[in-house]
């Protein structure tokens, strides 16, 4: 049997640098290395990844939290309806974003992603200019989304650092045109904090406020 938890990462506001929000990030458990480390498959069941956000919540401090849902998660309207039915049945959470791990289908962001957002989830779409680099596809999802994450730890992954600047820019510049809040990943130095201050992101995580970890419990 496959023992699975949360990690939380802290998403701090950028120039006040206090914790606004906690992406929890699935691991599991390596009985042979003993060691928690990315799953094998991210398909887990809703059941249970409302299982570990209850779990994550009751240790958390700031209660806004982030999941993210792999394209056929999202487009599985009873993985909907059941997270819908979580957020509304527990006091506890704060907020929830889902966080997109590829870009869906206009279809689907405006059919389940409308019943998301109309009951209070928020959606993201998850390492723009990296891993969902098409600005095309993007630019006709921006306006039924509420954030763009730009992951800056996979541009150094990937190679592509050059003409950063100008990269960053067009995702910014498309976040500010449609009101879409642009967080900043993958901050590890104040070199890269800078950076994020010269676009005006308005909340960043990374490695230079915290690493993921699992959460303690607060009492």
């Amino acid at each position: 049997m496959i023992t699975y938890t949360y990690f939380s990462q802290a998403i701090v506001e950028l120039n006040t640098q206090e914790v606004v929000r906690h992406e929890l990030l699935l691991r599991m458990w390596d009985a042979d290395q003993k060691v928690w480390r990315l799953p094998d498959d991210f398909e887990i069941t809703v059941a249970m990844q409302i299982k570990l956000m209850k779990r994550a919540l009751r240790r958390l401090k700031v209660k806004n939290v982030n999941i993210k849902l792999t394209p056929s998660q999202f487009a599985d309207a009873d993985v909907m309806h059941k997270i819908v039915d979580f957020v509304h049945s527990t006091d506890e959470l704060g907020s929830l974003t889902v966080e997109l791990t590829a870009a869906p289908s206009l279809e689907d962001i405006k059919t389940i992603g409308a019943e998301y957002r109309k009951n209070g989830v928020q959606l993201a779409i998850d390492d723009v200019g990296s891993d969902c680099d098409d600005f095309d596809v993007v630019e006709k999802l921006v306006p039924y989304v509420d954030c763009l994450k730009f992951a800056l730890q996979n541009m150094r992954a990937q190679g592509k650092m050059d003409n950063l600047e100008e990269n960053i820019e067009q995702w910014a510049t498309l976040a500010k045109e449609h009101n879409t809040q642009f967080t900043f990943e993958g901050i590890e130095s104040f070199s890269d904090l800078r950076l994020a201050k010269k676009f005006d992101v308005q909340n960043a995580q990374g490695f230079y406020f915290s690493h993921p970890a699992e959460p303690v419990a607060t009492h």
